[in-house]
């Protein structure tokens, strides 16, 4: 409705309402931590997503992107001649987080993907509203962005309900830590190879163009080897095959979980949870939100 009447709400706008909303529904476990920058600055990470048990977290750089009317994002969005994407990996790094994307949607988009349904779980039954705000990699949305072949449809069929990283499918009535951590380090894996098969599938493309070669030829894996992806011929089909589909996201997830201790919380998100103010780590940083997922 807001882009019908032509006053579409701001990234910043829907990322203040949301955090504000969990933090009145879940003061006991959420801390928000608000920044003041300037206009250009809000043009890199919205904000740290930390996630924590007692002293041992991990945490994610999380960058917000409204849906537009018809159905795509600015992912292109460039920042003084660098891609904001660039700028959030990086950022995440420096952090100690996973990057990630949030994207805010509408209701015109439906998963083209029976795997990508709405899925029931113990918290209630699934909506078409979880489709809402749902995240991706960061990778993922750079490997959209590098080839033009798949683009942002690409990243939003690729991107699942926010609220998957929190869904235990187990009697519990939340995920503990180490099943949130194992879901959102699977997805930024996944990512990881989305980025690589898209790099291999340009530089392929390239190749055939130079060469003339005829048609048919393998595409590349992940891995850049050619001779693994026997019998697939167009990197385009990528756009509707996601890798994981939802509903095995969390089952893929917690079998290849490392059972090593996640790292102590950095001394900022300690300040945060502690109340204390604290300085965000570079002028990009709208907000530091952090969820207590002790049990």
């Amino acid at each position: 409705m807001d882009h019908v009447l032509g006053s579409p709400a701001s990234e910043e706008e829907f990322t203040k309402k949301n955090l504000r909303r969990f933090r009145r529904l879940h003061g006991d476990r959420v801390h928000i931590q608000e920044f003041h920058k300037s206009e250009e600055a809000r043009n890199g990470a919205d904000w740290e997503w930390w996630f924590h048990s007692g002293t041992r977290g991990f945490g994610m750089r999380v960058q917000a992107k409204r849906m537009k009317r018809g159905g795509s994002y600015q992912l292109k969005y460039a920042v003084r001649g660098r891609l904001q994407s660039e700028l959030l990996v990086e950022d995440a790094q420096a952090s100690g987080c996973l990057p990630a994307y949030v994207f805010y949607n509408h209701r015109n988009w439906t998963p083209n993907s029976q795997d990508r349904a709405v899925h029931d779980c113990p918290h209630g039954f699934g909506e078409q509203s979880h489709f809402g705000c749902t995240i991706v990699s960061a990778h993922t949305v750079r490997a959209a962005i590098l080839d033009s072949a798949l683009g942002p449809r690409y990243a939003r069929q690729q991107s699942l309900p926010w609220h998957t990283i929190l869904c235990d499918e187990s009697d519990r009535n939340q995920a503990g830590l180490g099943d949130a951590h194992a879901v959102v380090d699977f997805m930024h894996r996944t990512g990881l190879t989305q980025l690589a098969w898209a790099e291999a599938s340009v530089a392929l493309r390239a190749e055939r163009s130079e060469r003339g070669t005829a048609k048919g030829r393998k595409r590349p894996s992940a891995s850049g080897d050619y001779g693994e992806m026997a019998g697939v011929t167009e990197p385009a089909a990528l756009v509707d095959s996601p890798a994981s589909p939802s509903s095995s996201y969390r089952r893929l997830a917690l079998r290849d979980a490392d059972d090593q201790p996640l790292p102590e919380l950095p001394e900022r998100v300690v300040a945060v949870i502690a109340g204390r103010k604290v300085q965000p780590p570079d002028p990009r940083l709208m907000m530091s939100v952090v969820v207590d997922l002790a049990t």
